[in-house]
């Protein structure tokens, strides 16, 4: 209980600079990059290789988007 009430903590600060910094970045991107991050803490090659793949994920969905557009 206590990591994920630490978890959300570092959600809430990361949000908040997002929001002054980086608006056009999704807050459910960074939720599930921290998550991803979070939960593959053991293995820092497999936390890479997941949040690459959103990243990745993310990146080809703006751009469909765009070019729909």
């Amino acid at each position: 209980m206590k990591s994920n009430v630490a978890l959300e903590e570092l959600l809430g600060v990361l949000n908040k600079i997002r929001e002054q910094r980086y608006p056009d970045i999704p807050e459910s991107l960074l939720r599930e990059l921290v998550e991803t991050e979070y939960g593959n803490q053991d293995d820092p090659v497999e936390a890479r290789k997941a949040s690459r793949r959103i990243i990745d994920n993310y990146l080809k969905n703006a751009v469909a988007d765009t070019e729909e557009g």
